[in-house]
């Protein structure tokens, strides 16, 4: 069964939209947002997390017509459904972070989940490889490591500290490890640097694997 909430229509170019459909043992849930901006995968992360839904995939992209479209395929910590009512409360939250100017800092503190709540036990056989393809106008990410609650969530916030922007990626979480592939390029448009940005940002991401 096909569950679906309505378009906000806050502005005319301004538009939210969900979908899910529930499957044996999760729900694959699609969000199209308007803005397409730095932060939009961030600030959909945080939701998703805040709800106590966790991302075993992910796929997100942008449209030809400039659309966000996010591919998730969720599962509750608490095992519960995605029924209408949950689905509306992630689709406002969603709005007030897209277009009433809320931050996630203070999104997430208003849900109490603080910092100091992510487990800080270190994965010593996580691995972050970053590369440059010549073939591409993207920076490569790949990391392998132990799944946790809230992960994807401090990655995607280290990368839109460090001002960079998430063009696609895959998060996919097979027998208690989590694979992420993120293609990556700079809020300006060009690739990660690989002396002055890939040393930095492995740094942050690998402090909180």
């Amino acid at each position: 069964m096909l569950s679906t909430a309505e378009k906000l229509d806050v502005l005319p170019k301004k538009i939210l939209h969900l979908s899910c459909v529930p499957r044996k043992d999760t729900t694959l849930l699609k969000i199209t947002v308007s803005n397409n901006e730095m932060g939009i995968i961030y600030r959909t992360t945080a939701v998703l997390y805040a709800h106590g839904w966790d991302i075993l995939e992910a796929v997100a992209e942008t449209s030809a017509e400039g659309y966000v479209q996010d591919v998730f395929v969720v599962r509750s910590f608490n095992g519960e459904d995605m029924d209408e009512p949950t689905l509306r409360l992630i689709r406002r939250d969603l709005n007030a972070l897209f277009f009433e100017g809320m931050s996630v800092i203070d999104y997430m503190e208003g849900h109490g989940l603080m910092r100091n709540q992510f487990s800080h036990l270190p994965d010593p056989s996580a691995v972050v490889k970053m590369y440059n393809p010549l073939s591409s106008d993207f920076s490569v990410m790949d990391i392998r490591m132990k799944d946790k609650p809230g992960v994807l969530f401090q990655i995607t916030q280290i990368l839109y500290l460090f001002g960079v922007d998430i063009i696609t990626f895959t998060a996919l979480t097979e027998d208690g490890r989590i694979r992420d592939s993120f293609l990556l390029r700079m809020e300006t448009g060009e690739k990660l640097d690989e002396k002055l940005v890939f040393p930095r940002l492995k740094q942050g991401i690998e402090s909180i694997l």
